[in-house]
């Protein structure tokens, strides 16, 4: 397709990359700049009934900082602003960008995807100069289309001819959302990985959310408890946590069970705790939790618990510049009240792990030997096929949890042509083949053949010299007996 050679040629002329994998490092985070584009063609209707898009949206909302900034966007025939960029400092604010996810239709005409990533770009294109890291999250169900093919054609040329190329510059990510397998999933996936974003393709409205929630570990790399059996262990450092709690079915009612061993759900009522409730998930935020082994009852997998807490692990992977194949030095280590190093009796007994999650999905875990004298945590991995890899650090102890999600990138070197060089070989001063022999036979021939011929004839006019003169001398011999004879 064209619009490949498009992005290598801008790729290769604007930034300089590593050998094979894109990284990124996971200390601390600049404040996001976040414009939510959403769908909100007619098409809406049937691939979303439930309009679970907007609940989803609202959990990525929720999770932001005070320092992140956001604008919500729609978009079907032309992209319009429901909320310019807003930081998210306030109450007030936060409540704004939460209600303008409800004003999201499902009653336009068309799909312009184009007038949604410019109108991302618009926003923030000076966001990279501001310190801030710039995101677009574009949501579509459907094909480029302006209700003209040529022109729907146009756009879409333009968007990797125009608008690729500014968004490079300007550092933007686009994480994009195949809602369905009728989008156009070939734009929004080389857009997104043009820009080093990220893309998922959402098969069903009932799994939005879990995209949400990567789209914000993707960008965020929060602060999180890892969960075996949906159990969690809470310490005394942590402040706040933010439970994102997958519901079997719409009449799934979710139940949390403290350390106390008395279970709650979303009628109770206390200052302590937000209760989120939606048909495919509940969205928990306990203020001062109580210390010790929490359970989520009632629920599906693939939970999440994310943190605020005085001590945090870190994770910082680069790819190893001496190897000539993809190598990540994947280094963790613990920080406390912001001090390089966490107090040693917390994080006695402690075990770490990396797990690994494959492009082809299989998932493979790695015992971190023990930290060294700095207190950093080193383990190498290297990758040995194309695509995204999902990677996550688990610390455990009887007491101690925490977790560090990031994914990475890997494009394996392409393979050299085997060279097959021949040996050199000295040749003796004078060596004639059998073909050179032939060659050479065939020319001396050649050469005494006309020599061969010349004889022949000479000695057939000798010959015939000779003849003649013999014919002659005896013609000459009876003539004169004759003459001789009459007298």
């Amino acid at each position: 397709m064209p619009e490949i050679n498009i992005i290598n040629t801008i790729l290769i002329s604007s930034c300089l990359l590593s050998a094979s994998v894109s990284t990124s490092f996971a200390e601390e985070k600049l404040p996001l700049d976040a414009v939510m584009v959403m769908d909100s063609s007619g098409s809406m209707k049937k691939t979303d009934p439930g309009q679970l898009r907007k609940p989803a949206a609202k959990l990525f909302i929720s999770l932001l900082g005070n320092q992140d900034r956001l604008s919500v966007v729609s978009f079907s025939s032309q992209a319009w602003p429901i909320t310019y960029l807003t930081q998210l400092e306030t109450d007030t604010q936060l409540q704004q960008a939460l209600r303008a996810t409800d004003k999201i239709s499902d009653k336009g005409m068309y799909t312009n995807i184009h007038s949604a990533i410019a109108k991302g770009i618009e926003f923030l294109k000076e966001s990279d100069q501001l310190n801030h890291e710039p995101i677009i999250i574009l949501m579509s169900d459907g094909q480029m289309d302006v209700g003209n093919a040529e022109k729907s054609a146009q756009l879409r040329k333009q968007i990797f001819e125009d608008l690729l190329p500014q968004l490079i510059e300007h550092n933007i990510k686009i994480y994009s959302i195949a809602f369905t397998e009728a989008s156009d999933q070939a734009l929004l996936q080389e857009i997104a990985e043009a820009t080093d974003g990220r893309y998922a393709l959402a098969a069903s409205d009932k799994v939005l959310h879990k995209v949400f929630s990567k789209i914000f570990e993707q960008t965020r790399q929060p602060d999180m408890l890892p969960l075996n059996e949906n159990k969690f262990v809470v310490d005394s450092s942590i402040q706040e946590i933010t439970i994102i709690a997958n519901k079997d079915s719409e009449s799934s009612q979710i139940y949390l069970q403290p350390p106390t061993g008395n279970k709650f759900n979303s009628s109770i009522k206390s200052e302590q705790i937000k209760w989120f409730v939606s048909t495919s998930f509940d969205m928990i935020t306990i203020k001062k939790p109580d210390k010790g082994e929490w359970t989520i009852l009632f629920s599906d997998d693939d939970n999440r618990a994310y943190i605020v807490t005085d001590v945090k692990l870190r994770t910082r992977f680069e790819f190893n510049q001496q190897n000539d194949y993809p190598e990540l030095i994947i280094k963790s280590w613990f920080e406390q009240n912001n001090e390089a190093q966490a107090n040693p009796e917390l994080l006695k007994k402690i075990e770490l792990m990396l797990e690994i999650e494959h492009p082809d999905d299989i998932i493979e875990s790695f015992p971190i030997e023990a930290a060294n004298e700095e207190g950093v945590y080193i383990i190498y991995f290297k990758p040995e096929m194309d695509g995204i890899y999902g990677a996550s650090i688990i610390a455990e102890s009887p007491t101690f949890q925490r977790q560090q999600i990031f994914s990475f990138k890997n494009t394996m070197p392409a393979e050299p042509e085997p060279v097959s060089e021949k040996p050199v070989q000295e040749k003796p001063a004078i060596e004639v083949t059998k073909t050179e022999t032939a060659v050479i036979d065939t020319a001396e021939a050649a050469a005494e053949k006309p020599e061969e011929e010349d004889l022949v004839t000479t000695l057939i006019y000798f010959g015939l010299a000779n003849v003649i003169l013999i014919f002659l001398g005896l013609n000459g011999f009876l003539i004169y007996r004759h003459l001789k004879n009459k007298k």
